[in-house]
C-alpha cells in the first residue's frame, strides 16, 4: 500500500511503541508535521483496509494496532504523559522494563531527560530499589505513573521524581 507522510509516521509510531490511541496519534501527527487536523479518521481506515492494520474500540476510544499486536496499556498511559510535554519533547522512544518510555525535553533554561515508569499496585517496594539502583542524585527525572495516590505515599525514592495519575481521563502531576 502507498502511505502518504502522516501514514508512514503513524506506522513507525505503532512499530516503536505498539498499540496507540486515535487521539495519541492525532496529537504526534499534528506536532511532527506543524499541522492542525481534526481527526485522522480517513487515513486509519485506509491502512486497516489496505495494510495490516486493525482498529481496536473500547467504550469510548479507538486503538490502533498491527494485526495480531495486543495493547499495552502501561505504553498507552506513559505515552500520554509524554504528549503532556509537548511540544518540547525534540526525542521519544520506547525502553526496557521497569521504564516504559524515555523521552528528551528542550527549552530555553535546558535539555531534560525523563523517564516514565509505570507503577502497579504491590510493585512498590521493588521500584524503589531499582530506581534508588539506577537513578541516585544524579538523574533528571523520573515519573511514576500510578494507578492512585496512595501509592506516593509507599514509594520511598531520593531521585528527582514526580508522581503521575489519571484523574478523570487526564494525566495529572504531583511532587
Amino acid at each position: 500500500m502507498y502511505m502518504n507522510a502522516c501514514q508512514k509516521y503513524i506506522a513507525e509510531l505503532l512499530d516503536e511503541y505498539g498499540p496507540l490511541l486515535g487521539r495519541q496519534l492525532l496529537a504526534m501527527v499534528n506536532f511532527n508535521f506543524s499541522t492542525k487536523l481534526t481527526t485522522l479518521d480517513g487515513y486509519i481506515s485506509q491502512m486497516c483496509r489496505f495494510s495490516d492494520f486493525i482498529k481496536i474500540s473500547d467504550s469510548k476510544n479507538i486503538i490502533l494496532a498491527h494485526k495480531g499486536d495486543e495493547p499495552d496499556y502501561d505504553i498507552i498511559r506513559s505515552f500520554d504523559v509524554m504528549i503532556r510535554f509537548l511540544p518540547n519533547v525534540v526525542w521519544h522512544g520506547r525502553t526496557r522494563t521497569p521504564e516504559t518510555l524515555r523521552f528528551l525535553t528542550s527549552t530555553v533554561e535546558r535539555d531534560k531527560e525523563i523517564c516514565v515508569i509505570p507503577v502497579r499496585c504491590g510493585d512498590e517496594k521493588h521500584l524503589s530499589a531499582y530506581a534508588a539502583d539506577k537513578y541516585g542524585d544524579e538523574c533528571e527525572l523520573v515519573i511514576f505513573l500510578l494507578d492512585d495516590k496512595e501509592q506516593m505515599k509507599k514509594l520511598n525514592v531520593q531521585c528527582n521524581r514526580r508522581f503521575a495519575v489519571f484523574e478523570k481521563g487526564e494525566v495529572v502531576f504531583y511532587k
